[in-house]
């Protein structure tokens, strides 16, 4: 019996780069031939494993990631998939649960693995929309209004060597 190389998509969405930077630190991780790639630059769905990943902002996949999954649903239903999503980590439990649940409830198919992983915010990069959203949340969680990295990379990385049991 010869042993196949898995052929596996780390297909991200990405605002300001949290999200891309922890879909690369998870596609370290992966055991196969790896491609980690913004959803806007995806040809084809010719893979063995796709891990999906999304920043949520109000409780909402990006739109980009929402059209991929939307334009790809045929494809998607028969892959074996994981998702992760980048949200505060200073939500509890039942928000990061309806973070995953806002975006996992668009995949169709079963997902074998979930994540949340907790981003980063550097202020200077916000419009001012995004910064007074920001600022509304922060005060609301009664924390300090500015710039901050909550990212883990070994955490990021676990999760990626936890999916190769399924692929």
């Amino acid at each position: 019996m010869r042993n196949i190389t898995p052929n596996v998509l780390v297909a991200y969405a990405s605002k300001h780069g949290s999200t891309e930077k922890i879909a690369r630190w998870i596609g370290k991780e992966i055991r196969g031939n790896v491609e980690v790639l913004d959803v806007d630059n995806i040809d084809n769905l010719n893979y063995d494993y796709i891990i999906l990943g999304t920043p949520i902002y109000e409780h909402e996949p990006l739109d980009s990631m929402k059209g991929f999954v939307n334009k790809n649903s045929d494809k998607l239903k028969s892959k074996n998939k994981a998702v992760f999503v980048v949200s505060s980590d200073n939500e509890v439990r039942s928000k990061r649960e309806k973070n995953i649940e806002a975006f996992a409830n668009i995949i169709p198919g079963e997902i074998n693995q979930t994540a949340v992983f907790a981003g980063e915010i550097d202020k200077n990069e916000l419009n001012s929309n995004e910064k007074a959203s920001v600022d509304s949340y922060m005060n609301s969680i009664s924390k300090p209004v500015g710039s901050y990295s909550k990212l883990n990379e070994k955490r990021c990385r676990e999760f990626g060597k936890a999916l190769n049991r399924f692929i």
